[in-house]
């Protein structure tokens, strides 16, 4: 894997490692709307000061989109760049051949 792509999928996992984004992923992933804050927090037993941080971390890592719609703000799984990335690793691991891409 080249670097830049390797700093990608340590950054995602890096996000994707606590837990209660885990869980928000995991919600979202239940989903087939957009969810706001205060929709999102009841999942991981935190308050929305804490779920609106951890889905500040996840939008800076592309994992979730934000739409803003005057007051309200929801947040959407951004599927593909999460399932493209994870993808990209499953490959490497599954179809290396003991051979550097270095």
């Amino acid at each position: 894997m080249k670097e830049l792509e390797t700093q990608k999928i340590a950054d995602l996992l890096k996000a994707l490692g606590e837990f209660n984004r885990l869980s928000l992923v995991y919600e979202l992933c239940q989903c087939n709307t957009p969810q706001n804050a205060m929709c999102l927090c009841n999942c991981c037993s935190v308050d929305a000061s804490v779920a609106s941080r951890h889905l500040k971390v996840l939008k800076q890592e592309g994992i979730v989109t934000l739409e803003k719609n005057g007051r309200e703000r929801t947040y959407a799984l951004n599927r593909g760049y999460v399932a493209k990335s994870l993808r990209l690793l499953a490959d490497k691991i599954e179809n290396n051949n003991g051979d550097s891409d270095e």
